[in-house]
């Protein structure tokens, strides 16, 4: 009954699945280590969680990373768009056994028990997930390394000086419009994950772009992440110090922090 479960609720969230362990039938245990995970960055780490969940065919997926969880919409037909959030702080280190049948990567207590938030299955069967060693490594980068990146940080600080001091603001280029207009479309049709995925883009062509900031700010309070939100509004901040709604959104930016759970503070 356990496993049904368990299996009932992977169908709709991140795969996340009861443990059924046999005695006899586990082949390999993995558990990352410092020393075994020293060769993935986290911009690598980020990645490689994100092929070993795409390569998942069972339901349509919106995943997005931020700095502190991962969240995943499994989109069914029977039952819709089913979100689930997971904090790496909640879980630092996961274990992966491999086995011929289901087998648990984490245990996450809720309410209800106990579930797993990952398998590894050696059939290749539609069920099949060969790559929850790499989801476990890559989970304990994310989870062991800071979410700031003093390099970038810095790259950043330089463009908004320099966007500061410019007499003549640089208009959008066009490929960002591309994505603004796009970005803008996502939200009017309340697909939010889409709609920041489309801003990242603008914003990875015209980092300087006040606006981009601002609004992916506001999708992530539509989103309730407001770690992420406050980072976007205060690089906002930082472009346009002068803006007629700057105090506003220092105030947002307060507000929100009092909004941020605790363990990720």
């Amino acid at each position: 009954m356990f496993g049904k479960k368990c299996m009932k609720l992977g169908s709709t969230a991140l795969l996340l699945f009861a443990a059924v362990i046999a005695g006899g039938c586990v082949t390999t245990m993995y558990t990352p280590t410092a020393e075994d995970t020293r060769d993935l960055s986290r911009v690598q780490a980020e990645q490689l969680l994100l092929d070993a969940i795409q390569s998942d065919k069972r339901c349509a997926k919106s995943v997005r990373l931020t700095s502190e969880k991962l969240s995943v919409t499994c989109k069914e037909a029977k039952t819709g768009a089913q979100a689930r959030v997971y904090r790496y702080a909640d879980t630092p280190v996961l274990t992966s056994l491999q086995k011929k049948g289901w087998s648990c990567v984490s245990k996450k207590p809720t309410p209800d028990g106990e579930y797993c938030i990952y398998f590894w299955h050696e059939s290749n069967s539609p069920y099949g997930y060969p790559h929850a060693r790499d989801f476990a490594r890559a989970w304990y980068v994310l989870a062991h390394t800071s979410a700031v990146d003093p390099a970038q940080e810095a790259a950043f600080e330089h463009v908004a000086q320099s966007y500061r001091n410019a007499q003549v603001k640089p208009p959008l280029p066009e490929e960002a419009v591309k994505y603004k207009v796009q970005a803008e479309l996502a939200v009017q049709q309340k697909r939010f994950d889409d709609a920041v995925d489309l801003y990242d883009q603008a914003l990875r062509i015209a980092p300087w772009w006040p606006a981009g900031h601002y609004n992916r700010g506001l999708i992530f309070g539509e989103l309730q992440d407001f770690e992420e939100g406050i980072r976007a509004l205060q690089k906002y901040v930082k472009l346009e110090p002068d803006a007629p709604n700057a105090r506003a959104v220092q105030i947002k930016i307060y507000q929100w922090e009092s909004l941020v759970p605790q363990s990720a503070k």
